[in-house]
């Protein structure tokens, strides 16, 4: 494995006479089999050696737990050779201690966090939900994840589910408030409620809980629209025009959710089998409400995904489109998405709210808008299944703002 990774023979010769040589070739000729590119490979093979001189100082078989790795690699950064020079040496040095241990089984695992507070309580309700509701799953993983966040808090506060008042509900309202909107709190309020009434079916709480979980006022439309400006937003295209692979990623990505407003869970479920080149046509489903669409593949669209695909996937075996840059390839995760858009509106100055994906597709939205199309049509674009989600777009109209700005009003004061 040596031998492919270096050309000159005295580094050959360093890294094969080096401590746990054969051990240390099994670990990259593995991570070769993953896909690691070559500079990822000559970077570990670095740290690893790195690593190796200091194992050998220890027994053999020894295991080490992890608050032994970062004792070492505290010791070793005092001390680093210039070639594994970072910014952060010892988190380095740690990371790829604890990926060569993990492959030599010598690493002792962090014991298990406890369990969630009342998680069988919790499972109960969930399968509740599932079976006699008939709440869909994605519905259900949501619910699951809110009431986490409030049971957890109980337990950091050291109150028991049986001694849950009115007071301490508000608190939690509260602690929320400090970094969520109103927004955030309503779509907390239902969900607890269904949980207070079902726990109060089973003995497990006072009664009257799911009464006393208020929400906050909400105003009908009082929310703006999200994200960046068209200009702004054709920016960050240009940004992305160059011949790195993550470049070629990132721009098919922006071009499918500015040109078609795709949301972030489409992009990630984009299948190769979505897109027809011969009949020239892109098909997805939407993500709320499981329509499926088609489009036409619009040239600079298909551009840029037949680039992406030639030039800029990684050669493996999946049908999902987008693939992250770097090995162990895999499907993006919905922070990837994110990561796409809110570097690079960062670059442009943008500091206003939607910085996501979301916000895009909001600048899609006005665009389609301002090109004098109706609610129907902008709706069915985006896949709205209700006016009301489309009227919001009508709620900014910067242009005619400052038509009228212009106008000569006469007398009027």
């Amino acid at each position: 494995m040596f031998e492919v990774l270096f050309a000159l023979k005295g580094v050959i010769r360093q890294h094969r006479e080096g401590p746990l040589g054969m051990e240390r070739a099994a670990y990259l000729q593995r991570l070769a089999d993953l896909g690691y590119q070559q500079s990822t490979l000559l970077r570990r093979a670095a740290y690893v050696l790195c690593v190796a001189r200091e194992l050998v100082k220890w027994p053999a078989a020894y295991r080490f737990t992890p608050a032994e790795v970062d004792a070492m690699g505290a010791e070793w950064a005092r001390d680093r050779p210039r070639a594994t020079a970072s910014d952060y040496p010892k988190e380095h040095f740690c990371f790829h201690a604890t990926e060569f241990l993990e492959f030599l089984g010598r690493l002792i695992p962090e014991p298990p966090r406890p369990a969630d507070p009342y998680g069988q309580e919790l499972d109960e309700f969930i399968g509740w939900q599932r079976e006699e509701r008939g709440l869909s799953e994605s519905t259900c993983r949501g619910r699951r994840s809110k009431l986490k966040q409030f049971l957890i808090y109980i337990e950091d506060e050291g109150i028991a589910l049986g001694d849950v008042s009115p007071r301490h509900i508000d608190g939690f309202f509260k602690f929320l408030s400090q970094r969520w909107s109103r927004r955030s709190l309503q779509c907390m309020t239902s969900p607890l409620r269904a949980w207070f009434r079902f726990a109060q079916s089973r003995g497990w709480v006072t009664r009257g809980l799911a009464e006393a979980v208020e929400s906050p006022r909400i105003y009908q439309e009082e929310g703006l629209p999200l994200g960046p400006t068209w200009e702004d937003a054709q920016r960050l295209l240009v940004d992305a025009e160059t011949d790195r692979p993550k470049d070629l990623r990132d721009r098919a990505i922006l071009l499918l959710i500015l040109v078609y407003g795709f949301r972030s869970g489409e992009v990630r479920r984009l299948s190769l089998d979505d897109i027809d080149w011969e009949e020239d046509r892109i098909r997805f489903r939407r993500g709320k409400s499981y329509r499926l669409q088609a489009f036409p593949i619009e040239p600079i669209v298909g551009n840029a995904l037949a680039r992406y695909l030639r030039e800029g996937r990684p050669k493996i075996d999946s049908r999902v489109v987008f693939l992250t840059v770097r090995a162990p390839f895999r499907p993006l995760s919905r922070a990837g998405v994110y990561n796409v858009v809110r570097p690079r509106l960062d670059q442009l100055g943008w500091s206003g709210k939607g910085r996501g994906p979301h916000g895009l597709r909001h600048a899609c939205a006005r665009k389609l808008v301002d090109s004098d199309l109706s609610l129907k049509v902008v709706g069915d674009h985006l896949g709205h299944s209700s006016s009301k989600s489309t009227r919001i777009y009508t709620k900014v109209d910067l242009t005619s703002l400052r038509r009228v700005a212009f106008e000569d009003l006469g007398g009027l004061r």
